[in-house]
Order: C-alpha cells, then structure tokens, then sequence
C-alpha cells in the first residue's frame, strides 16, 4: 500500500504525532514546521522534513518504507546528504524511518553502519508500539497500517465512532476522514473508495462546509500530482487539462514550476 503520501499529510496536520512516536513530548512539535523536500537533479524526494527555527533545534529527516528493499539506506542516507550538501542547515539532524513491523526492515547496511551506531538513525516499528499509544488520536489512525485485512474495516469503524467525542473540531474530523478512506482505499484495492464510504455513517461530517473544503483540496492536489506525471512524460498539455479537469492555465503553471525544478 502506498504510504508516504498518507504520512506526509497525517504529520501536515497532526505534528505532534510525530514527536510521540519518537518517544518525545508532543510539545516539541512547537516551532517545528514540517514540509516535504525535493532533492534537485537527483530526482527524489523526501517523505518529509521537520524544520525548526530555533538554534540548536534537530532537523528531523523522515521517511516511512512499508517494504523491505535492500537498497533502502543508500537510498535514504543518499536524500540526506544530497539535502545537506545544497541547503548548508546550522542545525544538527537526525533519521527518523517508520517500518509497519522489524520484517521491513533491511537492517544494518555495511556502508552505513556507524549511522546506525551513532544515534543519527531512529527506527519505529509500529506494530511494537505500546497499545495504549495506538488506542489515543491521532495514533489511533495508524492502526490501519499495521492490523489485518480482516480486522481493519472493525478498526475504521471504531475510529469514526468515536471521533465526534475525540475531535470536536470539524476541520480535523473532515480531515480525519479523508485520511482514514485515503488509507482503506490503499489497504482494500477490492473495494472502491464509494462501497469504503458506504460502509460508514459519515453523513454529518461529510455534510460539513469543512469537509467540503478539505475533501476538494485533496482532489485538487491529487489532479496536480498525476498532470506532474504527464508532464514529466511530455503528454500534450491539452490531453492533460482534458484527464485532470485542471484548467490549462493552471497545467501552464504546472509546466513552469517542473521547468523551474530543473533549473
């Protein structure tokens, strides 16, 4: 299933996740912006960035892999470097890599190993995560990773259920909600994302203004990605405009932003 674009916008919105599932107060997500980072004429990106202001605040570089590829590290340590090399931060930095469970893991890579001894590396392996930390939102979110097939929809369920009571807020719930059909949709390819709505009474969240606005941003950023695709295959901008529903102003934009990454 496909993660990354999950996690980078359940640690856009929920911050203080992050800093728990690294054993640390959520407060430090204060002052901690987070964005995702592309590494020029090398032509990968990271998973995210945890940037602080203050001297002396750690940059943490994350990325979360759900399967076991054993250039995983070069990869990753790769991005890392590239990153420090172009941008010079003052700030120290640390990895943070997120792996449902220890079989994802590749393990020490010989080439790296005194990363992995240093401290610079921290691995979270979800499925060893205390229960309780998974009972609490937004935690709770990321048992839909980690649980079976079998049990994951009886999860969801849960999750929705309690949510008025969790988060009164109705931004977050629209956003929650997103995020939770997002991840079912990536855990269930059977089923398709109306049979994953269906299953759920999510009428008043969905009837809210908030959710409205959210569940359209997504949409939009999702035509945005795929013209990306397009463009970077050199597909005709008109054809693009026609399968996105983006305007073709808004692919010429496109086109200026991806000319404007390679340069």
């Amino acid at each position: 299933m496909k993660t990354d674009s999950f996690f980078y916008r359940f640690f856009l919105a929920f911050p203080e996740a992050f800093f728990l599932l690294i054993g640390l107060s959520k407060r430090k997500a204060r002052g901690y912006k987070f964005s995702s980072v592309e590494v020029k004429d090398i032509d990968f990106r990271f998973d995210g960035l945890f940037v602080s202001p203050v001297k002396g605040a750690l940059i943490y570089c994350v990325e979360a892999q759900f399967r076991k590829e054993t250039d995983f590290y070069p990869r990753f340590f790769g991005k890392i470097f590239a990153y420090l090399q172009q941008q010079a931060p003052t700030n120290d930095w640390r990895a943070i890599v997120f792996f449902p469970n220890k079989t994802a893991d590749p393990r020490v890579h010989l080439h790296y190993r005194e990363l992995f001894e240093s401290g610079r590396l921290q691995r979270v392996y979800l499925a060893d995560l205390p229960k309780k930390y998974l009972e609490k939102f937004p935690l709770n979110l990321l048992k839909i990773i980690i649980d079976s097939k079998k049990k994951v929809l009886a999860t969801a369920e849960k999750i929705v259920r309690k949510l008025p009571e969790q988060v009164p807020d109705e931004k977050k719930q629209a956003t929650i909600v997103e995020l939770l059909i997002s991840l079912l949709v990536s855990k269930l390819p059977q089923m398709s994302r109306k049979e994953i709505t269906k299953m759920f009474d999510l009428s008043d969240v969905k009837k809210s203004r908030f959710y409205r606005e959210v569940a359209e941003e997504v949409i939009q950023e999702r035509n945005r990605e795929f013209a990306m695709a397009l463009l970077r295959k050199k597909m005709p901008l008109r054809f693009i405009s026609d399968v996105t529903g983006l305007t073709a102003k808004q692919v010429r934009t496109l086109t200026k932003d991806l000319a404007g990454r390679k340069n």
